[in-house]
């Protein structure tokens, strides 16, 4: 099938079937002659066609390197080809520009078709199509596709070639450069009608390996990056150079390098700039993934209509009330309209990866478009015009729920959202929540100002800590029925709860939270709303302090300082889940049970306390100092936490340490402070570091005591080399030992070794030890090096079930029997006094052993 017949029938039949068209040229582009052809050194003028040939719609002048397709010369086929892409590029520009083409053929075009003829997404195409452009722009590949489709309501493309030249680059590689005229005639999409011409020029590079023509670039004028980012940079706005200008923190005049970084922003946060009135600077910021443009008086977003890697986009109080420019945004995780004249979201159906979409406040009323939003974990609707909610029947990864203030009196579709934990439905004329009943993981429900009359549908599900009822037909008693059968729930009813907990609070608390906020003793609602929002509060060294009850309101609290007070019980502040900080230092608190889940916890102090027991914290992998000095915290407790817990810093007798540290010897500190830097301001902390190390290393130094080592209480790996040690006798306190090498040193005695049961590994290696004896009641011993020493016989290692691993050469060992049944995997044994006779005895009984012996 020829070109002429394709293009005569693909806009008559434009409507009915784009995307049989677009296959049927590919095919036809493919197969009308091979790519794979060898570099022609010459370039050779066609003769007279023996056949006519009818070109397709891509009109073609008459110039020297006109060819028929018909002739053998590869040069020639190259061309031909190199006309057939222009083609087919010309057809893709036109099925986009017609109003007749769906959006989905208009989709398979620009995310997937384009790459038959273009080398990558990243190819630049310079901009020609909106008038009177005074800056270059430049613009990847899909992003100049899909504005052919966004800038015009109907647009027809005509491409004449006037010349094709076959040239090589700078690396030597082939490729063509097309000249042509570029007619453009149709209608905008504001209805204006254009119609011009002008020079363009287009390159294919031939790749002989892949045997395979690409576009990589397409132009008015030559590209020049340089030029581009320039003239990009001078055309900004003062404030907009001043927003990039903060962003990376630039002082001096801005350099080349300098608009590079900035054009490769991932993050920018322009919420409450009410200088910036639109957002066309942001179009070459195509790496950009999280944008706020929250508050700020822009109203058009097509300038980030090709911003495709956007992840995070909030619009929430513009004056924006068209995201139809996002069709292509399909990355977008979290999306925010709140409080826009958005009307319509369909665009959002192709939003696959969206987990948060807040749209509170706006005027849409068709929520279809949900149902195909599979990955969402947030949706918030309140005040909307939304009626019914079928559309989240599907959704079910939703996390959060929001639809209050809604005509919403139905909630049946919520039962197939098993993982929501959070539901909002205040200021509706719900009455039934028999639904939720199956939704297990529920843990608040917001039902405020609702026709609800009782919470039996609540009773069984066990996750459940707060329900808001306030101004419902839900009294005192059936709320403390509900509490009392649920003592893990707390029921608000009342609308004056706020204030009634205010008065029941002492002078002293008043006090003090009335200090936090800037406010006097009688507080007005809106203050009292500030306290509810407090993320820290530090009554320290108050003694009239006795209870933490007060605190309870404070659900953001992040650090809470009350040492030197009178508290001893933590159990009110047990729902306070986001505390990163806790000083209960010289207080009489005894019992930590109540920070169990508190898993943004990172420091807790609580020296000169009563605490016993730390164990409770031990899974809290969120927590990295925990200071427990004066109290009866031991060696013993601190092992235990930290074979649980490695990576948290317990400090919990400076003194003992700080004695230890004087008494050093020089060679010993020099040792330890290769591990850890002992600073003086932080010297307290950096004892305890050291001694909870869990590995040292240290060769070649004149160490000849390990008594250093004695403080340790987390040591697992205990490497040393080259030293005058001769006594183990100081490790057997080391309990937490599972490797130990001792080597080139002068130990002769194992015996220490045998308290020291959980050691894996054991090397002592050129050293004069002479019997393994000790070794047979280390149970947990996998692997054995005892080249080198003055061993004659392996019979302790007989009833080791473990023991995966021996090396016994240069030694007197004489039999090895006592490991054939042995677990062994490797054992090494030459140069020693087994017979080679017994060695072949031994494999073929151990078959599975890689046995060295010569």
């Amino acid at each position: 099938m020829r070109l002429k017949k394709i293009f005569s029938e693909s806009f008559s039949t434009m409507k009915e079937s784009k995307l049989w068209l677009v296959t049927i040229f590919l095919l036809c582009l493919y197969t009308s002659g091979a790519y794979g052809q060898a570099k022609s050194k010459t370039k050779t003028k066609s003769k007279t066609p023996a056949k006519t040939q009818t070109q397709p719609k891509t009109t073609q002048t008459q110039s020297k390197t006109t060819q028929t397709s018909t002739s053998s010369d590869p040069n020639q086929q190259h061309q031909q080809k190199v006309k057939d892409m222009v083609a087919f590029l010309e057809f893709v520009l036109n099925t986009l520009g017609s109003n007749s083409t769906s959006s989905r053929d208009k989709d398979v075009l620009i995310t997937e078709s384009y790459t038959k003829i273009f080398r990558d997404a990243k190819v630049q195409i310079e901009d020609d199509l909106a008038e009177k452009r005074n800056v270059i722009t430049n613009k990847d590949v899909q992003a100049y596709l899909k504005d052919v489709d966004f800038f015009f309501e109907n647009v027809k493309f005509e491409f004449t070639i006037q010349d094709i030249q076959e040239k090589t680059n700078s690396n030597n590689k082939l490729f063509y450069k097309v000249s042509l005229l570029r007619n453009m005639k149709g209608t905008t999409a504001e209805g204006k009608p254009i119609n011009n011409t002008m020079p363009r020029y287009i390159e294919v590079n031939y790749d002989p390996e892949a045997q395979d023509l690409k576009i990589v670039s397409i132009y008015t004028r030559q590209f020049n990056q340089t030029e581009a980012l320039t003239q990009w940079w001078n055309q900004l706005s003062y404030e907009w150079q001043s927003i990039f200008e903060r962003q990376l923190n630039i002082r001096d005049s801005v350099t080349l390098d300098a608009i590079q970084d900035i054009t490769a922003i991932e993050t920018l946060d322009l919420s409450h700039n009410k200088y910036i009135q639109d957002i066309e600077a942001l179009g070459q910021l195509s790496n950009l993934r999280v944008l706020n443009l929250s508050n700020t008086a822009i109203t058009d977003l097509s300038p980030v209509r090709n911003l495709t890697e956007l992840q995070e986009l909030n619009l929430s109080g513009t004056k924006v009330s068209d995201i139809s420019a996002l069709r292509y945004s399909d990355k977008l995780v979290k999306f925010n309209i709140n409080n826009t004249a958005v009307t319509d979201i369909a665009v959002i159906e192709k939003m696959s990866k969206l987990e948060q979409l807040e749209v509170e406040k706006t005027g849409i009323a068709d929520f279809t478009p949900l149902g195909n939003l599979t990955e969402l974990q947030l949706l918030n609707v309140r005040d909307t015009k939304i009626t019914t909610l079928t559309p989240i029947a599907t959704l079910a990864k939703l996390n959060t729920l929001d639809v209050s203030g809604t005509m919403i009196t139905d909630i049946n579709p919520i039962a197939t959202c098993k993982m929501l934990e959070t539901l909002h439905i205040d200021s509706t004329r719900i009455a039934d929540i028999a639904p939720l009943a199956g939704v297990e993981k529920l843990k608040v429900l917001y039902a405020n100002y609702t026709l609800i009359g009782n919470l039996n549908a609540l009773q069984n599900l066990t996750a459940l800590e707060r329900v808001y009822c306030d101004h419902t037909q839900i009294d005192r008693s059936l709320a403390d029925a509900f509490m009392a059968a649920n003592p893990g729930v707390l029921v608000i009813f009342d609308s004056e709860d706020l204030k009634n907990w205010w008065d029941t609070l002492s002078d002293k608390w008043k006090s003090i939270l009335s200090a936090a906020i800037k406010t006097g003793s009688n507080p007005s609602k809106e203050e009292l709303a500030k306290v509810t929002n407090l993320d820290s509060v530090n009554f320290a060294g108050n003694s009239q302090i006795r209870d933490l009850e007060p605190l309870r309101k404070l659900q953001k609290l992040q650090v809470i300082i009350a040492n030197k007070t009178g508290v001893r019980d933590l159990s009110p502040i047990k729902e306070l889940k986001s505390v990163r900080v806790l000083d209960i230092s010289d207080t009489p608190v005894e019992d930590l049970s109540t920070l169990d889940h508190f898993q943004k916890l990172q420091v807790l102090r609580a020296d000169n306390s009563k605490v016993q027991n730390i164990t409770t914290l031990a899974d809290n992998t969120s927590l990295k100092k925990l200071y427990v000095e004066g109290t009866s915290i031991n060696n013993l407790h601190v092992q235990d936490f930290l074979s649980k817990n490695p990576q948290c810093l317990v400090v919990y007798k400076t003194d003992s340490l700080e004695r230890w540290w004087t008494g050093l010897s020089e060679d010993w500190k020099g040792i330890f402070k290769t591990q850890v830097s002992i600073q003086a301001k932080s010297r307290r902390d950096d004892l305890h570091r050291l001694v909870e190390l869990e590995a040292l290393h240290f060769n070649d130094v004149a160490i000849s005591d390990l008594s250093a080592l004695q403080e340790f209480v987390s040591l697992k790996e205990l490497h040393f080399s080259g030293t005058t040690v001769s006594d183990l006798a100081p490790l057997t306190t080391l309990k937490t030992l599972r490797s130990l090498h001792v080597t080139n040193s002068p130990v002769r005695k194992l015996e220490p070794l045998g308290q020291l049961n959980g050691i894996e590994d054991l090397d002592i290696s050129n050293t004069p030890v002479e019997e393994l004896k000790v070794l047979g009641s280390l149970s947990n011993l996998k692997k054995l090096n005892c080249s080198g020493t003055q061993v004659d016989d392996l019979d302790a290692l007989e009833k080791l079930q473990t023991i995966e691993f021996v090396d016994c050469s240069n030694t007197g060992v004489k039999k090895i029997s006592s490991l054939e049944n042995q677990p062994i995997k490797t054992l090494k044994c030459y140069n020693t006094k087994v017979s080679k006779k017994s060695v072949e005895s031994f494999k073929k009984k151990k078959p599975d052993c890689n046995v060295v012996y010569y």
